[in-house]
């Protein structure tokens, strides 16, 4: 006699929203796109090419000898793939929900209100953007390009690559504990994301601000996700470019 019974398929369980590389990409798409207009149109001359954070991903991407074009555009190229790769090799759908890219962009730019809190709390938001040091921009569009470029860049390094590499040392070479290693590496990257910003030239105040600021961007990178923290690194460095 047949079995009545079926295998019922469930469908896979899929990771948080903020951890999966396909909607986190299409999320960041519209800055990247943004970013990529003013390197086209303006060249070596745009200020956001000069972003140091920028200038270092070309450095390594020059490092392997590859063409000024593709140092150029560095940044949106290697995040591009990075976020492609990282799709591929998770064995994730490739397909989404329509909103949840819009979801990502709503919670960065939520993300960006306690910056803006602590910013105007300090009487410093004008004062220190979270662009690095850069010259200053000299049109508005050039203004935009600047804090996409810092936000993205600064992003992909101190919280992408920094936090991964220090909780994969920790974890993996001297077996500490995986929520003591995120949290160290939190801290670690906040504490080189305040030096890439050049404390010496900066008030005391404004030196606490941007390690607060590394802190949050961190903690806001493990518990949401890569285009929430972005997000809200832009969304911050617009309104202080701006004011």
């Amino acid at each position: 006699m047949p079995s009545t019974s079926h295998a019922t398929d469930h469908p896979p369980v899929l990771p948080p929203l903020g951890d999966r590389p396909l909607p986190t990409l299409v999320a960041l798409l519209p800055f990247l796109l943004v970013l990529e207009y003013m390197l086209i149109t303006s060249g070596d001359a745009s200020t956001a090419n000069r972003v140091l954070a920028h200038e270092r991903i070309g450095e390594t991407l020059h490092f392997f000898g590859l063409s000024p074009i593709f140092i150029l555009h560095g940044t949106a190229l290697l995040l591009t793939a990075v976020l492609l790769i990282w799709q591929s090799l998770s064995q994730l759908p490739w397909r989404m929900g329509v909103f949840e890219p819009v979801q990502l962009v709503v919670e960065g730019i939520i993300g960006a209100a306690p910056l803006l809190a602590g910013a105007a709390f300090l009487g410093s938001m004008q004062s220190t953007p979270l662009t690095g040091p850069v010259v200053s921009p000299t049109t508005t569009l050039d203004l935009v390009a600047v804090a996409i470029g810092a936000g993205l860049s600064e992003e992909f390094l101190f919280r992408m690559v920094g936090i991964l590499a220090v909780h994969a040392l920790l974890t993996d070479v001297f077996k500490v504990r995986h929520s003591a290693s995120t949290i160290i590496a939190v801290l670690a990257t906040a504490a080189a994301f305040t030096l890439y910003h050049d404390p010496s030239s900066m008030p005391d105040t404004t030196v606490a601000f941007v390690a607060a600021a590394g802190v949050y961007l961190g903690a806001l990178y493990v518990l949401r996700g890569f285009a929430v923290a972005v997000i809200a690194h832009i969304g911050y460095d617009l309104v202080a470019l701006l004011g």
